[in-house]
């Protein structure tokens, strides 16, 4: 006899089961970050930890400056606080 079992995925999509309308957060890792972290684990763990709105903080600080060598120079630090287990950072602390 064939076992004709079909498994679907339970898991609701982003939205649904929801009175509110669905929120795309981009939270694509600027280049740099993404490189960054991956040579620094401990940063790279700290910051996969964190909730959602505060890597959306450090994205978002990282994102506005006015040159590439302003980024370059907030991803540093970035890295470092993360690293540290901090973020103070973001507050300019």
């Amino acid at each position: 006899m064939e076992d004709k079992t079909v498994l679907h995925n339970q898991t609701p999509k982003l939205g649904e089961g929801s009175s509110l309308p669905y929120r795309r957060l981009d939270l694509e890792l600027p280049q740099g970050l993404a490189a960054s972290l991956a040579l620094n684990p401990k940063a790279a763990a700290f910051f996969g930890d964190l909730d959602t709105p505060t890597r959306g903080q450090i994205i978002s600080y990282i994102r506005s400056t006015d040159t590439g060598e302003e980024a370059k120079a907030r991803t540093r630090q970035a890295v470092e606080g993360l690293g540290s287990g901090v973020l103070d950072f973001l507050s300019g602390g």
